[in-house]
């Protein structure tokens, strides 16, 4: 007699309770800006940085997306999936957001990328963003950055709605969509 019968499919605890909740994905909030709405969302990252999902994929999976107005400041309403929920599933093409805002988390060791920091002020659509950019050495604040990648994260950021409404937020994340800056120039530091 074997240990394992191969023939038998998995049992009902493997589908219900907390083995279903291990087997569906870990998700994480995010939140999202384009020219005309704020999206409060989750993704599923996947242990991915935010930065690397953005750059890699024509549109980002979000589970149970609400948007709502610019300047609205309140979180998603709904909580991550419970008992194996895989419904409520939409794309938002990644080439509408203009700003994100990943999840509160520290990469591994592995993910972790050791930069230059230099602090910038930004134009993207009607944001203007102030950061600290984390450069390659050699790389400087310019126009070629913008060519040589299509997601930027700026960290310490401060964020300025131009347009109606206008408001602002500091969040110690930003990523800013490339494709949207029309304007990135070097600041001077005092440190």
């Amino acid at each position: 007699m074997t240990f394992w019968n191969w023939r038998r499919g998995p049992g009902p605890s493997a589908t219900q309770g907390s083995a279903a909740i291990a087997a569906a994905p870990e998700l994480a909030p995010i939140e999202l800006y384009t020219a005309d709405a704020r999206i409060v969302g989750w993704i599923a990252p996947n242990g991915q940085r935010v930065t690397d999902l953005l750059s890699t994929r024509d549109e980002l999976r979000l589970w149970r997306p609400s948007p709502g107005p610019l300047d609205e400041r309140h979180l998603p309403v709904s909580g991550p999936p419970a008992n194996g929920d895989s419904g409520d599933w939409e794309s938002l093409p990644t080439a509408r957001v203009i700003l994100a805002m990943p999840p509160e988390w520290r990469a591994s060791r592995q993910l972790r990328l050791h930069k230059r920091l230099r602090r910038a002020a930004l134009a993207a659509g009607p944001f203007s963003v102030t950061g600290n950019i984390h450069l390659h050495p050699g790389v400087e604040i310019g126009p070629h950055l913008l060519r040589s990648t299509s997601f930027m994260p700026l960290t310490d950021a401060y964020l300025l709605h131009t347009g109606e409404p206008p408001f602002e937020h500091v969040v110690s994340v930003v990523i800013v969509n490339a494709a949207h800056v029309s304007q990135i120039v070097p600041l001077v530091t005092l440190a």
